[in-house]
């Protein structure tokens, strides 16, 4: 394994998960066909509940792992840093443990919270046999989080990127094998092919270990310099435990407060729609197209900012201890500028092709078009609070982040019902209601951070509005082109396959418009540095002298 910098372990991570969501995305479509609807439905059920019960026990444990460990290799205390990982492992073992059992017997309780006041709704007890199914992964996942977590907090960035690679491969096997050998041909009911195709995760979670554990014994005496025995730790154990607990409490609080809105926001939606003559059934259909299966294709999106999570940590952590503020206010204006600069084009692909990117994914469907639009915008807010909160922990700034994401997500919780009455009301979709609702919240949430960070850092944001600019000006060239594309050359193929094609050859086509005019603008340069193309290809010919 190697160190990576900053911009490297960004975009390696970005390919990694961007290929992974992408992957992520594109499986959907057999496993959709599988399953159905109603398993689809089942599916959204299981995986929100099984998101909160994992953030409670790892969202918070391997960030502050990474953060610890990076603090501690600033300051050359390799013992620390070494205890660090042991202790971690010990805590998240006895909180995984505990999770698993909640979810697992409580999980009768978890279905009459979704189902218990609508008539003909999901079967209850489907309803407890995925969940109960899927609560296994918190055996395995956490450990797998920490690992990851230790790794990034040494800059060693690009194999936990790589190992979430393998993670969702074998995952993908198991639930597209699985699914349709226990529905299709073993003649299973839906609910039993759903809980085989969850399974998955439990495979891919042990596959990424493995790698993870052969590239860490593989690289032990690089990660053991400096290191002589955990018994001449200047920290206490006590102490060490104390920091991971508190670096950890804010995370988890961000995490399990944001799937808490996940699951009250899937059950407002059922509970607006109802409210205004929407069927049960039709109602549950639509809350999990707003909250499951539209945010997986918009996975494409906030996979850069999930990226750049993973290799912020150890270069904001680093400038904070050394007190180096305008390297800070720089990587956080970096962070930011990479994300408008690849978020907003990537989104505006999808708003013009957000019929076909549906009917790619899941067939067609006029209300799925429309959430996919309004989602595609949401998830540009959603990747900035996602990056600016991670870098608030890496400043240990916590108070900063409850404030920012109670508020937002209070909103959020406020506006639902309002905003579908209102949208009924004056003729548009009452479904998009959530969505105006959360766009609202991220917003808010995201002047504070900007408004507390001027005044207590002096950050500036100059080179922020300057990205916004060229990078509205790159996007609205090339949306002008799709459109035109899409108008007079785009033949609507009725062949996912070739429609798939088609879509991608135009997007790319897109694409290239935009880094073209991102490169006269200085757009490209700015935002990632000088000569990094350059960089990139001498890498590439490098490689190729190397296998010669």
């Amino acid at each position: 394994m190697k160190k990576n910098s900053f911009v490297e372990g960004t975009v390696v991570a970005y390919i990694s998960i961007l290929i992974t969501k992408i992957l992520g995305a594109l499986y959907v479509i057999p496993f959709y066909k599988i399953i159905g609807t109603d398993g689809g439905v089942l599916y959204s059920y299981a995986y929100n509940v099984y998101n909160l019960f994992l953030n409670i026990s790892i969202s918070g444990i391997p960030t502050a792992v990474a953060i610890i460990i990076a603090e501690y290799n600033t300051l050359k205390k390799f013992n620390d840093r070494e205890k660090t990982f042991h202790l971690a492992n010990k805590l998240i073992g006895i909180i995984a443990v505990v999770c698993f059992l909640l979810m697992f017997i409580f999980a009768k309780y978890i279905g009459l919270f979704f189902v218990g006041d609508l008539e003909d709704g999901t079967d209850v007890n489907s309803i407890v046999l995925v969940v109960r199914t899927i609560s296994f992964c918190l055996l395995i996942i956490p450990f797998l989080s920490v690992l990851r977590g230790y790794l990034q907090g040494n800059k060693y960035l690009n194999d936990p990127s790589y190992s979430q690679l393998i993670e969702q491969i074998a995952r993908i096997i198991v639930v597209l094998v699985g699914s349709y050998v226990a529905i299709n041909l073993l003649h299973y009911s839906v609910p039993i092919g759903v809980s085989v195709a969850l399974s998955g995760t439990v495979i891919g979670g042990i596959c990424a270990f493995i790698f993870l554990r052969i590239k860490l014994s593989k690289s032990r005496l690089q990660l053991k310099e400096g290191v002589t025995s955990l018994t001449e730790a200047t920290e206490k154990d006590k102490r060490i435990i104390g920091k991971i607990i508190k670096y950890s409490i804010p995370i988890i609080i961000v995490s399990v407060t944001q799937n808490i809105y996940e699951i009250t926001d899937q059950k407002l939606i059922i509970k607006g729609l109802y409210m205004i003559g929407y069927t049960a059934t039709k109602s549950e259909y639509l809350a999990s197209i707003v909250v499951t299966w539209t945010p997986k294709i918009c996975m494409i999106i906030n996979a850069l900012a999930i990226g750049l999570c993973t290799s912020v940590i150890p270069f904001v952590v680093t400038s904070f201890t050394e007190k180096k503020f305008d390297e800070l206010n720089r990587k956080f204006n970096q962070a930011i500028n990479i994300i408008l600069t690849v978020s907003i084009p990537l989104s505006a692909c999808l708003i013009i092709f957000a019929s076909e990117a549906y009917r790619i994914f899941y067939g067609t469907s006029h209300e799925g078009k429309y959430v996919l639009m309004v989602m595609s915008v949401t998830s540009i807010l959603f990747s900035l609070q996602l990056v600016i909160n991670m870098i608030l922990q890496g400043m240990k700034k916590f108070k900063l982040v409850y404030i920012n994401t109670l508020t937002g997500i209070v909103i959020n919780i406020i506006l639902d019902i309002p905003m579908i009455l209102f949208l009924n009301k004056i003729g548009i979709p009452p479904y998009l209601g959530s969505l105006f609702a959360t766009m609202t919240g991220l917003l808010i949430s995201e002047l504070i951070v900007a408004i507390s960070l001027r005044k207590d850092f002096k950050f500036k944001y100059g080179n922020i509005f300057s990205t916004l600019f060229k990078s509205i000006l790159g996007t609205l060239v090339m949306a002008g082109v799709l459109i035109l594309i899409k108008k007079f050359l785009f033949t609507t193929l009725v062949n996912r396959w070739l429609l798939i094609g088609e879509v991608g050859i135009i997007c790319l086509a897109g694409v290239g418009i935009y880094l073209l005019i991102g490169h006269f603008t200085g757009l490209i340069d700015e935002v990632l540095g000088k000569d990094f193309f350059k960089k990139i290809l001498s890498k590439f010919k490098r490689g190729k002298k190397n296998e010669e």
